[in-house]
């Protein structure tokens, strides 16, 4: 019912905006029900301010025609990228379909929430599609097109027997006429992301109309996992919710349906942010494409990007209002995207220049200097037994003296001193106390020369609670049973003859930071970029990590129980693994 063109709104003083002009046409503007239509789009989209839902800026009558200036979107329809995607063997990865669904769903609370007058108005969008979500180069999505939007202040201009919204999309319910509420526009959410996840809506192979809508209002469709295989159970879990055949079987609300996403996407391992939309729409609003393969899988290490070429541009249709409409029909039929320079994820560059490298600096923290904790290791054996010699060493010596202390090396001393001089006569009484203890040295020399009393000594040193040293001893293992040094810890975790039960275990690999490029390969298969996160069988797996330039980590060797989650983190500062 209207036409939209790229303009520039005046504000003052000379200052323009660039705007999206939406202007009923001609031949609508004198229809009372259209004029109440575009105006019912106007009043509830004017009453919502959400970062999804793009914003309406004026709204206003020229020359007998309605017009709203709404906010210009540089980006594309999620249906004209999903499309262009799948023309080149491409798709969402699940962390796009993830954040498609929580921020379509956080733009529907505030649709549903809406209030006009302090009187809520029971909103609802009934028209929810890859159609109307807009996805611009900074990764954002935008909620669009209010036109048969149905809140209980507006009146009901739907025909008899017309039901309105895109065929394909909408509730049982909606097909059939039914009054409608939140939950409705949360099915058609369902089935947006059940389209963008597979290609197909659970319709699509109908060839018209009354088979789908049979199709629909009897619930007879394939669950989402029987056709698209391989993607996390928790996209699964909320697409069948969402799409359940009675409303009360769905999620009470959108909040609820977002919550559960994000639930979900946590327990896959998977974080949602600003980059989760990212380097699917160019700053000049070209779809970008890998041009085979899955963009969830990431390009080897070191691989280049190419870049697709053009199609020739369609030659541009004359008329001052033709150069500015920006209608469906203007865009040329099929969109040969070029893949984006940028890399997906930040990888610092290789084999780079001294400019290259300054920033480097900035991008990729400098590693901090590592202690060798081999030799740490060595100098503490070191000190322990040299710590042990010299206990030892005390405890057989107090074993061995003789407990008189007159006999000890000064007396022995003293006599050697005095000895050299002769004999005088204030002399005499000296060495009759000397000779009566001095002269017998022989009880004392015999027991410290004879090697017997010393080799019992260590044995029962230790039991003796006098001679108990101050630090424990450390029993070194034989040399033959000390670990290799270039034996990993982790190939010890499991014992390697105790049987593993049967069953399928929970395996979460990442790396810290986990910023940083790199591949996991389980038992010598490729498992895509980290963090991955799979339900495997129980047994004993062999992991490691492929890093930019070519840097392998060292193996892991572990166990993945049955009904257990086996999370590895690699820090790639340390070069070990982490298990939690």
């Amino acid at each position: 019912m209207a036409e939209v063109y790229k303009a520039d709104q005046e504000l003052t003083a000379g200052i323009f905006r660039p705007v999206a002009l939406k202007v009923i046409r001609p031949e609508y503007s004198s229809s009372p029900d259209f004029r109440e239509m575009f105006l019912d789009e106007a009043r509830c989209a004017c009453g919502l301010s959400h970062p999804n839902i793009v914003q309406i800026f004026d709204v206003g009558e020229a020359d007998g025609l309605l017009y709203m200036a709404m906010e210009l979107v540089s980006g594309e329809t999620l249906a004209t990228v999903n499309r262009t995607l799948r023309e080149h063997k491409d798709k969402f990865t699940d962390e796009a379909l993830y954040a498609i669904g929580i921020y379509c769903a956080s733009a529907l609370e505030a649709v549903h929430a809406l209030k006009l007058h302090d009187s809520h108005v029971n909103l609802v969008h009934r028209d929810v599609s890859p159609h109307n979500l807009l996805l611009s180069s900074r990764g954002t999505l935008k909620l669009i097109d209010f036109g048969i939007a149905k809140a209980a202040t507006n009146r009901n201009l739907t025909s008899p027997g017309v039901t309105k919204g895109k065929a394909g999309y909408f509730s049982p319910e909606q097909a059939m006429g039914k009054a409608l509420d939140g939950r409705s526009d949360l099915f058609s959410l369902g089935v947006t992301l059940y389209k963008l996840a597979y290609g197909q809506t659970p319709f699509d192979h109908h060839t018209n109309h009354a088979d789908r809508n049979g199709a629909l209002v009897r619930g007879l469709w394939k669950p989402l996992e029987e056709v698209q295989p391989g993607l996390s159970r928790g996209l699964y879990d909320v697409i069948g919710k969402s799409m359940q055949l009675k409303a009360d079987n769905r999620y009470r609300s959108a909040s609820e349906m977002r919550e559960a996403l994000e639930q979900a996407a946590f327990a896959s391992g998977v974080r949602i942010g600003a980059k989760s939309l990212l380097n699917y729409v160019t700053d000049d609003g070209e779809i970008t494409a890998v041009p085979t393969g899955s963009r969830s899988s990431m390009p080897a290490v070191g691989a280049q990007e190419t870049r697709v070429a053009e199609p020739p541009r369609a030659p541009e249709r004359g008329g001052a209002a033709a150069e500015a409409r920006i209608t469906h029909a203007d865009r040329p039929a099929v969109i040969e995207p070029r893949v984006s320079s940028k890399p997906k994820f930040p990888v610092a560059p290789m084999n780079a220049g001294p400019e290259r490298e300054r920033r480097t600096d900035r991008m990729v923290p400098r590693p901090r200097p590592k202690r060798n904790p081999m030799v740490l290791a060595v100098a503490f054996v070191v000190a322990v037994v040299v710590g042990v010699g010299i206990t030892l060493a005390l405890m057989s010596g107090n074993d061995d003296r003789v407990p008189d202390p007159e006999p000890w090396a000064p007396p022995r001393e003293q006599a050697a001193v005095a000895k050299p001089p002769p004999p005088t006569e204030a002399q005499p009484p000296e060495p009759e106390v000397a000779k009566a203890e001095p002269t017998k040295p022989e009880p004392v020399e015999p027991p410290a020369v004879k090697p017997e009393p010393v080799q019992p000594a260590p044995e029962p040193a230790p039991v003796k609670p006098t001679a108990r040293p101050k630090h424990p001893i450390v029993v070194r293992p034989a040399r033959g049973e000390r670990p290799e040094k270039n034996e990993k810890p982790e190939r010890t975790e499991a014992p390697a003859n105790e049987p593993i039960p049967a069953g399928q275990g929970q395996l979460r690999i990442s790396t810290s930071p986990a910023n940083v490029a790199s591949r996991v390969t389980v038992d010598r298969s490729d498992w895509g970029p980290a963090p991955v996160n799979q339900r495997i069988a129980s047994g004993r797996y062999v992991v490691s990590v492929l890093l930019a330039g070519g840097k392998k980590s060292p193996d892991w060797v572990g166990t993945v129980m049955p009904d257990a989650t086996t999370v590895l983190i690699y820090d790639i500062d340390s070069g070990k693994w982490q298990r939690r």
